[in-house]
């Protein structure tokens, strides 16, 4: 069993939990894992990989990104959402105008403080797990991407964006980081994940279906989901392609789906315009 299923994350689980509950109607021996974290107040896409599949996951993981997400001016909490600890801050009142040209200043490449609460590694442990135990968490700034930030209403104190941005991206610090530049602070009130890459939320199934209906339902094999251009390969190739071998193939430069002449998935290669080199190869 090799592919990958477009979850429709629903509130209240983490990635891990969905990843266990998915990891619960199959084999023991098949692998499950996910390429991109969600936060628990989050929806929306969240891709599983099964099987093989999980050995593709780094071609996913960079994709870039596109949210939903309503923010509340006036509050503030130390996870930067509603799931934290409310606190009421003073706010002047910001008008439609105003928050505009503050948004535009967020368009294009930015400087980002991933929150306190978040995955990101500290001394070989997650941020949040040190945060909970009250320890201080000094996080280094990071380079960020945000392609599109559009407006898509506003009644002060909420406001809700559309966000198109780069993988790394953390939609709670944009918003809070909003928020401060108005002389305040904001939260996270709900967050969705409409798209990775080209796939998008109308292709993405409710975890309750998967549960009801079977993974294999949903299953989709990974040519599909990686989206790169397909190669086929002769038997004489597919066996030099596994074991490791270059193929002289004239190729634009890039990653290409591997097939064996049956269309079966076999791997991923990339070639240099001459060469086509076994990037990650999927076992018999």
């Amino acid at each position: 069993m090799v592919g990958f299923l477009i979850v429709d994350k629903p509130k209240g689980l983490t990635s891990h939990d969905v990843v266990k509950r998915v990891r619960n109607l199959l084999p023991k021996s098949v692998k499950v894992g996910h390429t991109g974290t969600l936060d628990p107040l989050a929806t929306g896409i969240l891709i599983i990989s099964v099987g093989k599949a999980t050995r593709l996951s780094e071609f996913l993981l960079k994709r870039d990104k596109s949210y939903k997400v309503k923010g509340i001016l006036g509050l503030s909490s130390p996870t930067y959402d509603v799931d934290g600890e409310i606190k009421e801050v003073e706010c002047k009142e910001a008008g439609e105008e105003e928050f505009l040209k503050v948004l535009s200043m967020f368009r294009g490449e930015i400087e980002q403080k991933p929150p306190p609460f978040s995955a990101v590694r500290i001394r070989g442990k997650r941020a949040y797990e040190l945060a909970r135990k009250g320890e201080r968490v000094e996080l280094p700034r990071r380079r960020v991407k945000i392609y599109e930030i559009d407006l898509l209403s506003f009644s002060y104190p909420e406001f809700e964006l559309l966000v198109r941005c780069s993988s790394g991206t953390y939609i709670r610090s944009l918003v809070h980081d909003i928020g401060i530049e108005l002389s305040c602070d904001a939260v996270v009130s709900e967050l969705r994940r409409t798209c990775v890459g080209n796939i998008c939320e109308n292709e993405a199934v409710p975890l309750e279906r998967v549960i009801e209906e079977g993974v294999e339902r949903f299953l989709r094999p990974p040519e599909e989901i990686l989206g790169f251009p397909t190669v086929k390969l002769s038997k004489e190739e597919e066996t030099l392609f596994r074991n490791g071998v270059f193929l002289k193939r004239k190729l634009p430069k890039g990653y290409y789906s591997v097939l064996s002449d049956e269309g079966k998935f076999v791997g991923v290669g990339v070639s240099n315009g001459e060469l086509l080199k076994p990037e990650k190869v999927i076992a018999t």
